[in-house]
């Protein structure tokens, strides 16, 4: 898979918040959505495919760079994209998932980049066809 670049202008995640700063009671009522995502499997995986199926820029950005903490990243934006949580804000409160729950994250995350992969391979193969 070729990694792809784009200007974080482009990102959505960057549009929906996944960097920007957050304190006081906004950033304690954020910390209970962390939870309240990955607790629940089924919306934790529901909210990551929303995030390959809607977030194109930031998913060929982020997923095609083999060197960064992919997994990590798709949850971190999963959670953006269910509540705006900026990614600090997660990784702060991931600490507090269930053990249980955190693995069952991770390799519903690791499932959904497999997937991703293979449909990126597929793409790239078609593009270079027309």
């Amino acid at each position: 898979m070729e990694r792809i670049y784009h200007r974080y202008e482009y990102w959505e995640c960057f549009k929906e918040g996944f960097f920007r700063n957050v304190s006081g009671e906004e950033r304690k009522k954020l910390s209970k959505k962390v939870i309240e995502l990955f607790e629940d499997s089924n919306k934790t995986e529901i909210f990551m495919q929303k995030v390959i199926d809607n977030w194109i820029y930031s998913c060929e950005h982020n997923l095609t760079n083999i060197s960064m903490n992919r997994v990590a990243w798709l949850g971190q934006s999963a959670c953006c994209l269910y509540a705006k949580i900026p990614y600090s804000v997660t990784m702060e409160n991931w600490r507090f998932v269930s053990k249980q729950k955190a693995d069952k994250a991770c390799e519903i995350a690791e499932r959904l980049i497999k997937k991703y992969e293979e449909t990126e391979k597929i793409n790239q193969l078609c593009l270079k066809f027309i």
